[in-house]
């Protein structure tokens, strides 16, 4: 299970202090989602007079109402504080009452959306500013006479809507996440509820924020997370969002999380090893994009709990993480648990790690499958280490083919590079790729991938062939020694 208190730490993170003023909507993270809402929320006047005589609503909706907007913010934390309230059932009602009302607006007015709008806002900022006000929308759904659960009915509110403000769809399901993340929910009905909230937010046009913050809060039930990353390829689903959101500092920090959270599953081990997705890429490249405590917190919770993965130690090393690490440490920080993380990590790190000569380098791409470019794919590498291509009866070159028949469209443009390159400088280069019957496969790339990287490479390579086999032609026929190949 995940250690409780990690968990502490990112529901800590996403509360906010209030943007302006002291209002409790203001602890919303709607305004969080979107920065802009202030702009129509400061100063806002609510005008509840066209609510008062409306039918739709509970006799007492638009008078508590009215009593909870004009209070202050100490006010609206006395009436919402459970603190002794146990035993107080007539404060209790009272609390219950209030926020019954509160979602009497949001279910059911559908007059006036700005009103509707303020109090989704308002009923997030209460949960917010404290996180236990969640029992208080469960006594709610015990009392209710509705036959479906407060989190059902808040998601046919969703599908209903009229409006297409992206936010408010965001904020509900905040909500909704907020529900299922402190009821228990192993099994029977409750299970079904956040099973079919995961299905409504994958499915549905919310935004990356959104989602990820409701994904967030879902995970810690064992039961979604083992359905998230299997039936919804989760992990994938995560990482192409690191990768198209990495401006977005805030859905970074909450995808990290989710990623942390996952990383607490034996089972998931293996996808963080498997490098085909350039997962542990593609984190590092959040850490030295956002540099604030809070992104460098929670990257270093997940690798932290990677370490127990040999085959993830050593991916990180090969990723040159050390390195970010050894330049964090070189930071003044005032968070002494980062730089114990750092240290930790550091420590791990260094015990693993093994200097490898250029070559040693280039057969552990080939044995991965993943090939890039780099210092072991160019050409003073190809001058100078050619012959050892000889090994095991050329196994590399084999390999080589392999990967033109199995691998992304990078590794096979870097296959192709590499292959004119052994054509190109040992002197029986082609006679080998023509054994291997490689020529052909190359061929075939040139003229039927889609890739116009994997052309132009296969273009490339074939020209090396050709001109090795056109040079010694022409040395057979002027008896001279073949020249240094070009």
């Amino acid at each position: 299970g995940i250690n409780a208190e990690y968990m502490g730490i990112y529901i800590k993170e996403g509360t906010m202090e209030p943007l302006t003023g002291e209002k409790m909507i203001y602890y919303s993270v709607g305004f969080i989602f979107d920065p802009r809402l202030m702009e129509k929320f400061e100063g806002y006047n609510l005008d509840l007079s066209g609510i008062l005589k409306l039918r739709t609503l509970e006799e007492e909706t638009p008078g508590n109402a009215v009593n909870l907007v004009a209070m202050s913010i100490d006010e609206q934390r006395e009436v919402f504080s459970l603190t002794g309230k146990e035993k107080d059932k007539e404060k209790k009602t009272e609390a219950i009452n209030y926020i019954k009302s509160i979602l009497d607006i949001i279910l059911n007015l559908i007059s006036d959306l700005d009103i509707v709008k303020y109090f989704v806002l308002l009923l997030d900022g209460i949960i917010e500013d404290d996180k236990s006000r969640i029992n208080l929308l469960l006594e709610v759904q015990k009392t209710s006479k509705q036959s479906e659960s407060l989190t059902t009915q808040l998601c046919k509110f969703l599908v209903s809507r009229r409006d297409n403000d992206p936010w408010i769809t965001d904020v509900v399901c905040h909500i909704i996440a907020s529900i299922l993340s402190i009821k228990p929910s192993q099994a029977g009905k409750e299970l079904d509820d956040a099973k079919h909230f995961l299905d409504f937010i994958m499915t549905s046009a919310i935004s990356p924020i959104g989602l990820s913050s409701s994904l967030m809060l879902l995970l810690k039930n064992s039961h979604i997370l083992k359905t998230f990353v299997s039936f919804y390829n989760g992990i994938e689903m995560i990482n192409k969002k690191i990768i198209s959101q990495r401006e977005d500092k805030q859905t970074c920090y909450y995808l990290l999380t989710c990623l942390w959270i996952i990383s607490f599953q034996e089972n998931s081990l293996h996808t963080f090893e498997d490098r085909k997705g350039e997962i542990l890429e593609n984190v590092i490249k959040i850490l030295q994009l956002h540099g604030n405590e809070k992104i460098i917190r929670m990257v270093f919770y997940f690798f932290k709990n990677l370490c127990r993965s040999e085959k993830c130690i050593e991916y990180m090393l090969d990723c040159e993480l050390d390195k970010e690490v050894n330049k964090l440490l070189n930071r003044h920080w005032i968070d002494e648990e980062i730089v114990k993380n750092l240290h930790d990590l550091e420590k791990v790190l260094s015990e693993n790690y093994k200097v490898l000569n250029s070559f040693e380098k280039f057969k552990k791409q080939l044995d991965i499958g993943i090939l890039k470019w780099g210092p072991v794919h160019n050409d003073t590498f190809w001058s100078e280490h050619y012959m050892l291509c000889e090994e095991d009866n050329f196994a590399a070159i084999t390999r080589l083919k392999e990967l033109l028949k199995t691998g992304s469209n990078l590794t096979i443009a870097v296959a192709c590079y590499d292959l004119g390159q052994f054509a190109r400088y040992h002197k029986f280069g082609r006679d080998v790729l023509e054994k291997k019957k490689v020529k052909n496969i190359i061929i075939n790339l040139m003229e039927k991938s889609t890739s116009a990287e994997v052309r132009e490479h296969a273009l490339s390579a074939i020209q090396k062939i050709l001109i090795s086999d056109w040079q010694k032609i022409g040395s057979k026929a002027s008896n001279q020694p073949s020249p240094t190949l070009l």
